[in-house]
């Protein structure tokens, strides 16, 4: 297994969300937890952590992609594209499989269904 390194921006508290996210997935992850305080102006701080997380670089990238479903003002760098497309590409491409008629509205629904509950 390779370990793929890459770099949260972001608030300190959802460091320990984005490797909880990427543990659940059975992934290795090693990074220094920032230090989070209870003052309001702290807590709203932002801070650049580290990551080295090893396993199949499509867990990691869906890992990843969870977490900033969740955390969407959070930010990833460094992390390579695995080509997956993502959730917003393939819901997209349902709404123009429906549009184009090529696919039903029942259709639409389960596949759009069976996405949403890849997350």
């Amino acid at each position: 297994m390779d370990t793929t390194r890459f770099t949260y921006i972001g608030r300190p508290a959802y460091a320990g969300s984005l490797a909880q996210q990427l543990e659940t997935r059975g992934l290795s992850v090693r990074y220094r937890p920032p230090v989070e305080t209870k003052d309001f102006g702290s807590s709203m701080a932002v801070v650049a952590v580290a990551f080295a997380v090893t396993g199949p670089m499509k867990d990691i990238v869906a890992g990843v992609r969870g977490f900033k479903a969740r955390f969407a003002d959070a930010r990833v760098e460094g992390l390579p594209d695995d080509g997956t497309p993502s959730l917003e590409e393939r819901l997209g491409r349902l709404d123009k499989l429906k549009a184009d008629g090529t696919i039903t509205e029942e259709e639409h629904a389960q596949q759009r269904a069976r996405v949403l509950g890849e997350l």
